[in-house]
C-alpha cells in the first residue's frame, strides 16, 4: 500500500500525488515550504555540497576560533590539530543526518517531528532556533564590523559614532543577509558557487601577508611569540573542552544538513562532498587564522583575534576596503546557509503558510537582536569555552537522540505520508509526544547545565557536546532495546 504514496527513484523517495491527497484528508504540516523536493527538481551535485562547506568553513568564525585557541594558550600546531579533529568528527553527524535529507527530500524540522512527535517537536525546534539565531547574530556583528570599516574609510567622521556606528553597520549587514535568505535555496547555491573561489583566493593573500611580515620565512612566522604555548597552561587542560567546543561549533549546521542535502541527486553527492571539502577547508582556514594572528603580532605588536580589527590597523584605504569585503563575503556564505535558513525553516513549519517566506525570514532574523552578539565576542576565551559549551549543552543530547532514532528506531525507513500528519499516524506516539525522547533529552540536558555549577562535575560541562551525544544516545538506544524486549 505504501508504494501508492511514495515511490523509490534510485537513492531517493518521491511523494506521489496520491500521497499528497491522503495527507490533505486531515490536519497536516504539508505546505509549499515543507513539501519534499522531488527527484526531478534536485539540482545539487557533489560540487555544490563541497562549495557549501567551503562557504561554511572558510569563514571568519573558524578563523577566529583558530586565533582564539592561540590567545587561550595553545601553540599553533596544537590549535590546528584540535580544530581539524573536531570538524572532522562532526562530519559523521552531518553525513548521517544528511542521509535523511537526500533520501526523502524533507526538511530538518520534519525529522524532529518524526522523532519527537508533533507536540514534542517543540524541544528540537527551540534548541535549533536558539542556536541558529544566536550564531546568526554573532556572525552578523562580525560582518557589521567589516561594514563599519568600509563606511568609516569612505566617510572618516562615521568612526566617531563608535558603538552606534557599529550598530548601524550591523543593521545594514543584517538586511543583506535577510534579503539573500528570503530569496531561497537557489540564491544560496549561487552565492556559495560564486564566493567559494573568491574566498580561497583572498584568504591565501592573508597567508602571503603573514609571510611578508616575517621576511618570507616560514620558520620566523611560526616562531612568533603569539603562536607559542602560554606558560602555566597545559595542553590537555585545554584540549578536551576545546575539542568538544570545536565539534559543537559546527554541530548545529551538521544537524540541519537535511535542509541542504534534500537538494542532492543521490547519497554519494552529500557523502563525498562533505568528506572532501570540510576537513581540508577547516585545516586551510585555520592555517589562515594562524598566519593572520602571527602576522598581526609581528606587524602591529598586538595579540589580535578578530580579523576586522586587524584590517582596521592598516593605513591603506584600498587594503581596508578589499579585506573588509573579504570578511563580508566570508560571513555571508556561512551565516545565510548555516545559521539563518534553519530557524527560518522551523518557523515556516509552524506557521504553515499563514505568513510568506519573506515575512518569516524578517521575523526570525529580528530575534538576533536578543542575542546581544557584541557581548559574546567580548573575548576569545569566553566565546570558545563558555558560549560554545553552553550551546553544546543543548545540542549534544539532541544530536544523540537524532542519530540513534534515525539509525535504530526508524531504521532509515520513513512513511512520508505519516510524517506530515499532525493528529494521527505512527509518528503521533502518545498524544503527540514521544515520551522517551522528550524525557531523555530533558534529563541529560539538565544534568549538563547543573554540572556547570558543580566543580566536581565541571568536566561534564567542559565536554558538554561529546558527553551529550554519547551518553544520551546510548541511554536512548538502551531504552529502545528494553522496550522492544517487552513487546
Amino acid at each position: 500500500m505504501q508504494e501508492l504514496f511514495q515511490k523509490r527513484v534510485g537513492d531517493i523517495y518521491d511523494l506521489t500525488p496520491k500521497g499528497v491527497d491522503v495527507i490533505n484528508e486531515g490536519p497536516n504540516a504539508y505546505s509549499k515550504a515543507t513539501a519534499p523536493i522531488s527527484s526531478e527538481d534536485r539540482d545539487w551535485s557533489t560540487k555544490d555540497i563541497a562549495n557549501l562547506w567551503v562557504g561554511l568553513i572558510v569563514s571568519i568564525a573558524v578563523y577566529q576560533v583558530a586565533s582564539g585557541l592561540l590567545v587561550a594558550g595553545m601553540n599553533w600546531y596544537e590549535a590546528l590539530f584540535t580544530i581539524i579533529l573536531g570538524h572532522t568528527i562532526v562530519m559523521g553527524v552531518a553525513i548521517i543526518i544528511g542521509h535523511y535529507g537526500t533520501r526523502y527530500g524533507m526538511t530538518y524540522p520534519l525529522l524532529g517531528k518524526i522523532i519527537f512527535g508533533p507536540k514534542g517537536l517543540i524541544f528540537p525546534s527551540i534548541v535549533r532556533g536558539i542556536l541558529g539565531v544566536f550564531w546568526f547574530g554573532v556572525q552578523a556583528w562580525i560582518g557589521g564590523q567589516a561594514t563599519f570599516i568600509i563606511i568609516s574609510t569612505l566617510f572618516p567622521s562615521f568612526s566617531e559614532l563608535e558603538f552606534i556606528g557599529y550598530f548601524i553597520s550591523f543593521i545594514v549587514f543584517w538586511i543583506i543577509n535577510v534579503y539573500i535568505a528570503a530569496s531561497g535555496n537557489k540564491a544560496v547555491k549561487y552565492l556559495e558557487g560564486f564566493s567559494a573561489p573568491v574566498l580561497i583566493l583572498l584568504s591565501f593573500v592573508v597567508i602571503l601577508w603573514g609571510f611578508s611580515t616575517a621576511n618570507w620565512s616560514l620558520d620566523a612566522l611560526l616562531s612568533a611569540k603569539v603562536l607559542d604555548s602560554k606558560e602555566g597552561v597545559g595542553f590537555w587542560e585545554l584540549f578536551w573542552p576545546a575539542l568538544s567546543a570545536m565539534i559543537a561549533f559546527d554541530g548545529g549546521i551538521a544537524l540541519s544538513m537535511p535542509d541542504f542535502t534534500r537538494n542532492c541527486f543521490k547519497q554519494r553527492n552529500q557523502i563525498v562532498g562533505q568528506l572532501i571539502s570540510a576537513p581540508i577547508m577547516t585545516g586551510y582556514i585555520s592555517f589562515v587564522g594562524i598566519c593572520g594572528t602571527a602576522g598581526a603580532y609581528l606587524a602591529f605588536n598586538k595579540e589580535i583575534w578578530e580579523p576586522a580589527i586587524i584590517v582596521g590597523n592598516f593605513e591603506s584605504s584600498f587594503i581596508r576596503i578589499l579585506f573588509s569585503l573579504f570578511i563580508i563575503f566570508a560571513v555571508l556564505t556561512t551565516n545565510v546557509a548555516g545559521n539563518l535558513i534553519p530557524p527560518i525553516n522551523i518557523v515556516a513549519t509552524y506557521v504553515r503558510g499563514r505568513l510568506s517566506y519573506k515575512a518569516v525570514s524578517i521575523m526570525t532574523a529580528s530575534l538576533a537582536l536578543l542575542a546581544r552578539p557584541w557581548d559574546s565576542l567580548s573575548s576569545a576565551y569566553h566565546l570558545i569555552f563558555d558560549v560554545t559549551q553552553l550551546l553544546g549543552a543543548l545540542l549534544g543530547p539532541l544530536t544523540g537522540i537524532y542519530i540513534v532514532s534515525y539509525l535504530f528506531e526508524l531504521n532509515k525507513e520513513i512513511d512520508m505520508v505519516d510524517a506530515f500528519k499532525t493528529t494521527e499516524g505512527k509518528y503521533y506516539y502518545n498524544n503527540g509526544w514521544n515520551i522517551k525522547a522528550c524525557i531523555v533529552f530533558i534529563i541529560f540536558t539538565a544534568i549538563i547545565f547543573v554540572s556547570r555549577e558543580m566543580p566536581s562535575l565541571h568536566f561534564i560541562f567542559d565536554n558538554s557536546y561529546v558527553y551529550g551525544v554519547i551518553v544520551t544516545g546510548f541511554i536512548y538506544w538502551l531504552m529502545l532495546k528494553l522496550d522492544n524486549k517487552h513487546k
